[in-house]
């Protein structure tokens, strides 16, 4: 897009009338000549890359069958968007800014400004179009799969490209006002209050707080879901508690073997309590998952060591029961007998799932921070001017070469677009050295 009350691309307030061209030889004349020269290789090769970039997404779209999905849909249409703007846009306005003055008459400029306003308009459209599918997807993942049709994003597709025209043509049909042609060397759009809020408001500040709320969304429920899928994670890995009571465990691993009633004197009591006491000790080595030996357990320094004592309990017919104490050998247990290694490998991988939740929450927070710096930062400088000089014709001065740099500000958005939606996109990488290789096009 250009600026008001100046020159589409050279910027604000140029001189009206011809400027009177240096005389042939002239160090001015050698100054002018090099600042054209060095201009119209750095936008060739701007314009060269928009053009390139844009098409080899078009194709790598139109070419790979596992990228022709609705998401893509809109970045193909995105794309298509950015290369009007390299080939309709970028020439005329690159001309212009190279030669100082509009050199292709009145109906000309009123083209250039229509198709200018039209593709650009309809380029940050766009960008808000695929925020508003980005949204849907995740906030209504389940409903929207059936949602999501080619229908929906042509719908989408549509409505940018409506939006835009009406922005753009009301000029043509007479919202301006009289000095915007009085200069037949200068190319401007229509600097009409009215027209001005209308177009910035539409073409870019609604746009902009609509993206911001969407992402802002988007961020929320991305976290959320990463940190609901640890907070799972975290709710599977079983607890690691060395301080189990020792009856309990004595219990668990002595259920297959509860103790019988005995008679006869001490001796015989005594053969019968170790019987059953061996008897306990083998169930619960073969119990499985009984992490015992000797049958009991007791925290001790490196880990769990056997209890000294076993106590078994006889419950006689009146609901007594008598105990037993039988000497237990103290020493260390095995190392099956300590944390599980599993628990570990468990705790390990609980953390591990904590540190990816982490690297995704920070990859989305920079993902959406490129999307948003960038479009901010290639439009909010022209839309603040664009706003502010119909306002302030009296008083307010830019140097030309810094109108022209916040304008072409602007225009390279439609390069870096393709960078960001799709370059960085992992299927789009393999569709370009598809296309580089030439693969598409052997039979």
């Amino acid at each position: 897009m250009e600026l008001p009350n100046g020159t589409a691309a050279a910027g604000f307030s140029e001189p009206t009338g011809s400027p009177t061209p240096p005389p042939s030889g002239s160090p001015a004349a050698a100054a002018s000549l090099g600042y054209q020269l060095a201009t119209s290789v750095v936008l060739g090769a701007l314009i060269l890359f928009a053009v390139l970039g844009n098409a080899c997404v078009i194709a790598a779209i139109a070419l790979e069958r596992s990228l022709q999905t609705v998401a893509n849909y809109l970045i193909g249409s995105l794309a298509v968007t950015d290369l009007m703007v390299s080939v309709l846009v970028l020439p005329m306005a690159a001309l212009y800014q190279v030669l100082g003055k509009w050199t292709l008459g009145q109906a000309m400029c009123d083209l250039f400004i229509a198709l200018d306003v039209l593709c650009c308009t309809s380029s940050i459209l766009h960008l808000c179009a695929i925020a508003l599918d980005r949204y849907w997807a995740i906030t209504d993942p389940i409903d929207y799969v059936n949602k999501r049709t080619p229908r929906r994003a042509a719908a989408l597709i549509s409505l940018t490209w409506l939006i835009g025209f009406l922005i753009s043509i009301p000029p043509m049909l007479g919202w301006r006002t009289p000095e915007d042609r009085s200069d037949p060397n200068a190319c401007n759009i229509s600097k009409d209050p009215g027209y001005t809020i209308y177009s910035t408001f539409g073409a870019f500040y609604i746009p902009l707080l609509l993206m911001l709320v969407l992402y802002g969304r988007i961020f929320k429920a991305a976290r959320f879901r990463i940190r609901k899928t640890v907070r799972k994670a975290d709710k599977k890995q079983p607890p690691l508690s060395p301080a189990e009571p020792v009856e309990k465990v004595a219990d668990t691993c002595l259920s297959h073997s509860p103790a019988r009633r005995t008679n006869g004197g001490p001796r015989q009591q005594q053969q019968q309590q170790q019987a059953a006491a061996a008897k306990g000790r083998r169930s619960a080595a073969e119990a499985k998952g009984a992490p015992c030996v000797n049958g009991a357990l007791r925290p001790g320094e490196g880990g769990w060591v056997a209890a000294s004592t076993l106590e078994l309990r006889e419950v006689t017919p009146s609901n007594s029961a008598k105990s037993f104490m039988l000497p237990l050998p103290n020493q260390p247990l095995p190392d099956a007998a300590s944390p599980a290694p599993e628990r570990k490998n468990e705790a390990k991988s609980a953390e591990a799932k904590r540190k990816m939740a982490l690297a995704r929450e920070r990859k989305t927070v920079k993902t959406l921070g490129i999307i948003m710096g960038t479009f901010i930062l290639c439009w909010l400088p022209f839309f603040i001017v664009a706003l502010v000089l119909p306002f302030c014709e009296v008083g307010c001065s830019m140097p030309a070469w810094l109108g022209a740099v916040i304008n072409w500000l602007g225009y390279s958005n439609s390069l870096l677009n393709p960078v960001i939606y799709a370059y960085f996109n992992k299927d789009f990488q393999s569709a370009f050295q598809k296309i580089v290789r030439c693969k598409f096009c052997l039979p």
